[in-house]
C-alpha cells in the first residue's frame, strides 16, 4: 500500500485517486475549492461516469479515499503526489503552467 496525495479534484485527479484507493491505496485529494471538497466528502453528485461515482463512496466509506483543503497536509509524509490540475492551452500552443505555481511543496527543511 502506497500514501499517495492527488493535487486537483477535476475529471482527472477524481478519477485517479478513487482509483488508487480501489487498488488499496491510501489517498488524500485536495482541492483549493472548498465547496467541491464538501460536496466530495458527501459523496459525489451524480456523476456521468456511473461506475466512478461507485467507487469514490465505496472508497470514502472504506477510509482509503479522503479529500481536504490543506494543501501542506495533505502532502506531508506522502510517498507520492500526483498534480493533477488545470494546464490549459495559451494562445501561441504552450500549456499554461500558472496552476502549478500554487502548488508548493511543504518545507521539508521544518520538520
Amino acid at each position: 500500500m502506497a500514501l499517495i496525495a492527488i493535487i486537483g479534484t477535476g475529471y482527472v485527479g477524481l478519477t485517479t485517486g478513487a482509483c488508487f484507493a480501489h487498488i488499496g491505496h491510501e489517498v488524500i485529494c485536495v482541492d483549493i475549492d472548498e465547496a467541491k471538497i464538501a460536496m466530495l466528502k458527501r459523496g459525489p453528485h451524480p456523476h456521468p461516469r456511473r461506475r466512478l461515482e461507485n467507487i469514490v463512496r465505496e472508497e470514502l466509506a472504506t477510509g482509503r479515499l479522503r479529500f481536504v483543503t490543506d494543501t501542506p497536509n495533505a502532502v506531508r509524509d506522502r510517498e507520492f503526489v500526483y498534480l493533477c490540475v488545470p494546464t490549459p492551452q495559451g494562445p501561441d500552443g504552450s500549456a499554461d503552467m500558472s496552476y502549478i505555481g500554487t502548488c508548493r511543496p511543504p518545507d521539508r527543511a521544518a520538520t
